[in-house]
């Protein structure tokens, strides 16, 4: 937001020459000064409000100009509300109803001035609004963006002879209503919408913006002034819905003061009685739906404060900070009870560190000498989670080109559609960030097909994987693990034919690569999956089981999902189930020597069924003989050549003893038994 500095001295009279940027950045809660330029006379400071964790009451000029007051010891000049007088009665003029839970609109004042004259405003106010980055309008509108910008309270002025009937309606939306606004929009509502309506039609959409058929123009002689207070979630999902931001719901999201609404009408009919001298206010304040909150008082020491902050400061100087801040302090001793003024009571200041921080920053923490903190440090113990995931992290990406990718844990309707899964079973969020993320992914699969699809653009062959928590419905008792971490790495090569095989042996080898770097997995097997998920290939997909324990899936990319989501490449998938790895028993460590005598390596082909997995012919010659060191499929070949339902397996056997040199009579023998026993369980061998 833009800041005048003039604006700000008018509150707070002169503040020292040197350093002005600096004692903001310095005192305001580490404020990032992003620039200045020259307006006129004044310098505009434009400062990222979001460094001030979206404090309310430092959305407007007012507040900051309490805190500049405070950090320099300057007294704050108050506002200038008039001593004008409200009527002593309303003449039926107008009647304001809150027709909708009462927490959506905590606090509605209303109030109709009469002899308006609308026109060009004076020169001093459009600056402060140029200042401010709006641009002016005219005087009524002008002053209504004055105050906002002021006092961060939104007003809003109807032109009353636009109004149907002498009713304001704070009210829900009815569904199919719809509202031209002020902007040049035209929007339908929903009866999750909060509105603002006279007797027959919405002339608003609360905290929002205003409606077109109620607009101060040219011609406007009479008008009814709003100033309430709002729900900040409601402002703000409303806001989302509709694609609409203003300086309004900006402001009313944070949670506004509802002290503040009646201050802002006082500040407006101030003003306007000095621009518009013939204007007068003809009916009382109407104040509608008001419940005082009960003020926050928090108990604290000022003995818990140094402690904290590492200071010996004295009472009376933590005493003076908190009452520049306008706490209200009752004392006795090291003991007091602090009061939370209204304008810090909206969530932001609720307990005895809030005290701490407050005094803490004020007195500036560069003036706090730094220290150890003085009390026992324990080892933190190593968690196996953490453990595994930097572990795959590190072999994923450093050893096997993988880049790891980060998605929202959300989906939508539309992409679990396209992936071939229903959204039964997913927890749907009460407020999502967009439309299509609206439901808590139960698989990371589908965000993964999406930026294949998008990345598919600019790169046509990478390796992607994340390593994120899945929520997954318990059908025992309808609960949703929130903890359950999957990995799901991707493999997508656009010179790969959907219909070839290459996908899923490349995604296959991947798998396997990886888990050789994981001692409790090193023997997981490939078998046919039981239940394949609509996204995979029926004919090649398979479960990744440790003994009996399954541990993921691996799946080439079924052809109707990559139609489905204008994938034009091969692409191979698999899942590792991170809680079902930790439950596999780790074997015990053991030192194996160097192999010191030469190896002898021996290419065989066993044409085998179709069918057969290749992992139980690899235990099968595995088993033979200690002296088979190593077993690798190197080739798989299907064609006319060895018959329908066959295939054709080529691998590469190694042979080595521990102790001695293999003589050729020792390898003859160990090459006849392999084959023999290949023989023997019904494959068989080319021989010669």
């Amino acid at each position: 937001m833009k800041l005048s500095l003039d604006w700000i001295q008018e509150y707070v009279g002169a503040l020292p020459d040197s350093p002005k940027a600096v004692g903001l950045k310095m005192t305001l809660a580490t404020a990032e000064i992003e620039g200045h330029e020259s307006i006129g006379s004044d310098t505009v400071y434009d400062i990222d409000n979001k460094s001030l964790t979206h404090r309310p009451d430092l959305w407007g000029h007012y507040g900051f100009a309490r805190e500049v007051a405070a950090v320099y010891q300057h007294e704050l000049a108050p506002l200038n509300l008039g001593n004008w007088a409200y009527p002593a009665s309303s003449q039926d003029l107008l009647t304001v109803s809150i027709d909708c839970d009462s927490t959506l609109c905590p606090r509605y004042n209303g109030l109709i001035i009469d002899g308006i004259q609308v026109g060009p405003s004076p020169d001093w106010l459009q600056q402060r609004l140029e200042k401010a980055g709006a641009r002016p309008i005219n005087n009524i509108v002008d002053l209504t963006n004055y105050i906002l910008f002021e006092l961060g309270q939104p007003l809003h002025a109807f032109d009353r002879h636009k109004l149907s009937g002498d009713q304001i309606r704070v009210r829900l939306a009815s569904a199919g209503e719809n509202i031209d606004t002020l902007d040049g929009g035209s929007h339908q509502l929903n009866p999750d919408m909060l509105v603002i309506a006279d007797a027959h039609k919405p002339v608003a959409i609360a905290g929002v913006m205003g409606g077109a058929n109620s607009e101060v123009d040219d011609n406007t002689t009479c008008l009814v002034l709003e100033s309430a207070n709002f729900h900040p979630t409601h402002v703000r999902r409303t806001a989302a819905a509709l694609g609409i931001r203003t300086e309004s719901s900006m402001r009313f999201e944070k949670g506004l003061d509802p002290y503040q609404t009646e201050t802002a009408v006082r500040r407006f009919v101030t003003l306007l009685l000095e621009i518009c001298p013939d204007a007068k206010v003809i009916s009382p304040l109407l104040d509608v739906g008001f419940k005082a909150p009960e003020p926050i008082q928090i108990a604290s020491r000022f003995s818990f404060i140094n402690q904290r902050l590492g200071t010996e400061l004295p009472a009376e100087q933590i005493a003076g900070i908190l009452q520049r801040l306008h706490f209200k302090l009752e004392i006795s001793g090291d003991d007091f009870v602090a009061t939370v003024p209204s304008f810090r009571a909206t969530g932001d200041i609720s307990m005895p560190m809030d005290l701490v921080e407050e005094v803490g920053r004020v007195y500036g923490y560069d003036n706090i000498t730094p220290k150890a903190p003085l009390i026992p440090v324990q080892p933190v113990q190593p968690s196996p989670l953490h453990a595994l995931q930097r572990q795959l992290r590190t072999v994923l990406s450093r050893d096997l080109a993988f880049h790891e990718v980060y998605n929202y844990g959300f989906v939508g309707q539309k992409l679990l559609e396209q992936v071939g899964l229903s959204p039964e079973g997913h927890l749907a969020l009460a407020n999502p960030l967009a439309s299509d993320q609206h439901l808590l992914r139960t698989s990371l699969v589908p965000n993964m097909l999406k930026i294949t699809a998008e990345n598919l653009r600019f790169n046509k062959r990478f390796r992607l994987y994340e390593l994120e928590r899945v929520f997954n419905e318990n059908a025992a008792d309808t609960a949703f693990e929130h903890d359950q971490m999957m990995l799901c790495g991707l493999l997508c090569d656009s010179a790969w034919q959907q219909a070839s095989t290459d996908i899923y042996l490349a995604s296959k080898g991947a798998v396997e690569d990886l888990l050789a770097q994981l001692p409790a997995a090193r023997q997981a097997r490939f078998v046919p999956a039981e239940n394949v998920p609509a996204w995979a290939h029926p004919g090649r997909s398979a479960e990744i089981r440790v003994d009996e324990i399954l541990i993921g899936r691996l799946a080439q990319l079924h052809p109707q999902t990559a139609q489905n989501l204008g994938i034009k490449a091969g692409v191979g998938l698999f899942e590792l189930d991170i809680p079902a790895l930790l439950t596999l028993p780790q074997p015990p460590a053991k030192q194996v020597s160097v192999q010191k005598y030469p190896t002898v390596p021996f290419d065989i082909s066993v044409i085998t069924a179709e069918r057969t997995l290749i992992a139980d012919v690899e235990t099968l010659i595995r088993s033979l003989d200690g002296k088979v060191r190593d077993v690798k499929l190197f080739d798989v070949y299907v064609g006319e050549n060895i018959g329908p339902g066959h295939k054709s397996l080529a691998f590469t056997i190694t042979f080595a003893a521990p102790d001695h040199t293999l003589q050729p009579a020792e390898i003859d023998d160990l090459q006849n038994r392999v084959m023999d026993s290949l023989d023997a369980a019904g494959h068989k061998v080319r021989r010669g």
